[in-house]
């Protein structure tokens, strides 16, 4: 049984407002001189910021280009697609091509990575602290707002209903790959860290630090933090992050160094950014075309809820036939039902097979999980008909799609669809220039989160 939030907000000190504190940010990275750069693990990262620039390639005048006109922005690795040594190697790769493009001491990395605490954590921070080293702390930072993921006394929690359930009983900690056995952060970072680093390594900003002691109590605590410590941010609501950062830029502008490893929310808090309303895409010619690669429990009911609602032209990809022999036909197959669907002014949604299970090691499990992605992909690609708007469910899915369906290099966030839902306009270099494209991760939103979606493009409901 979780904890009720009224009751955990009821026993903290009311949260410190900072009037004009993401302002004040923007003024300390002027002044650090600041290149802020998300190496985002799978698409979603961008899904609490607007009017950002997001890479798909790191192609050296790629990331060139990107540096020299941006202060902030995101490079998708898609690493959480990936076993642990191929990320690594992506992440040391990117890190040499920025560091052609601007000096060590400016560079300031943002290892975006999942809400729920998935991800190659130990790798990807190691990696990073040897190419850019040394770091005086690591900041873990899994506070996301907007999908009810909140760190109260060093535990991270996923409200589910008026309930906060800790995040090793919900499941996400259950994923084949990434699945985990702690909420209790430091425990967590010694269960991914393999022991290098031991719970009682770990440092942390507590709630009375940051809503009694404020930006200057922050900032004295992490003065006291070297040889590259862990140390775990707790926050409940905005207002808590941008006291945290703050205190940091100070920090950092006193010349202490950290390297960052969080969610969303840090995100959008430590570029200064601030909110926007949502998006009202303006209502689409044509027929959409749906998605859906995520297999989470919260995507299966979100789906039924759509295809419930709605009138569209439904394709199930059965899972055995796009790892078989005869997986070309197949393809062929299901193209023409998307075109013709689509000629006749149809929506379309494409969704993986819900129960299919995939077997042996981890690293066969992701080989066939790419195989089943790169479908979707080749899918998309071969369709000859526009669409006028395209949703993407999944995290992987949505990047896969973006990159090798739609052959996107660069795209901007226009900011959220729905909470923590970006929305994208694909660039001139891809298949459909200018097409909105939604970026919608697997373990965002309410049952009638995708249907939402989908009727504002349509403007029903």
């Amino acid at each position: 049984m979780g904890l009720k939030i009224e009751h955990i907000l009821k026993t903290m000190p009311p949260a410190l407002n900072v009037p004009q504190a993401r302002a004040e940010i923007s003024k300390l990275n002027q002044l650090l001189n600041a290149k802020l750069v998300v190496f985002d693990d799978d698409p979603t990262g961008c899904q609490t910021v607007h009017d950002v620039k997001v890479l798909t390639s790191w192609e050296p005048q790629i990331l060139q280009k990107a540096v020299r006109e941006n202060d902030f922005f995101f490079v998708l690795t898609n690493s959480r697609a990936y076993v642990e040594n191929q990320a690594i190697k992506m992440n040391s790769e990117i890190i040499e091509r920025l560091l052609q493009s601007t000096g060590r001491d400016s560079l300031k990395i943002i290892s975006r990575s999942d809400s729920t605490l998935r991800g190659h954590f130990a790798g990807e921070t190691g990696v990073l602290m040897n190419r850019l080293g040394p770091f005086d702390g690591v900041l873990i930072v899994p506070y996301f707002r907007e999908g009810g993921r909140f760190t109260v006394n060093d535990t991270h929690y996923v409200l589910q209903g008026e309930q906060l359930v800790e995040a090793h009983k919900t499941e996400f900690a259950s994923d084949p790959i990434f699945g985990f056995k702690n909420s209790y952060l430091p425990a967590w970072v010694e269960e991914k860290s393999k022991g290098l680093w031991k719970r009682e390594d770990v440092a942390t900003i507590s709630l009375d630090d940051i809503r009694q002691g404020g930006p200057d109590r922050v900032c004295e605590k992490l003065h006291t933090i070297e040889d590259a410590r862990p140390v775990v941010i707790n926050a409940l609501c905005d207002e808590d992050l941008e006291v945290a950062v703050l205190g940091l830029c100070r920090a950092e502008a006193q010349d202490k160094r950290f390297l960052y490893r969080s969610a969303a929310s840090f995100v959008k808090i430590r570029a200064g950014i601030s909110d926007a309303p949502l998006c009202k895409p303006a209502k689409a010619r044509g027929n959409g075309l749906v998605i859906v690669g995520s297999y989470v429990e919260k995507t299966t009911r979100q789906l039924n809820y759509l295809t419930e609602r709605v009138k569209l032209q439904k394709i199930e990809i059965v899972i055995s036939e796009t790892l078989g022999d005869a997986s070309s036909k197949y393809l062929s197959d299901l193209v023409k039902i998307v075109d013709d669907a689509l000629l006749r002014e149809m929506s379309v949604v494409v969704y993986t097979e819900r129960k299919y299970a995939l077997d042996g090691s981890s690293q066969e499990r992701l080989d066939a999980g790419k195989r089943v992605s790169d479908f979707l992909c080749e899918l998309v690609d071969k369709i000859t008909q526009t669409p006028g708007f395209v949703i993407a469910k999944g995290g992987i899915t949505s990047c896969d799609v973006a990159k090798k369906g739609l052959k996107v290099k660069e795209a901007v966030v226009l900011g959220q669809i729905l909470p923590g839902v970006p929305i994208w306009r694909l660039g001139s270099e891809s298949k459909h220039p200018g097409l909105l494209y939604v970026v919608f991760p697997g373990n965002v939103g309410s049952d009638e989160s995708l249907y939402e979606t989908y009727a504002k493009f349509k403007q029903e409901g």
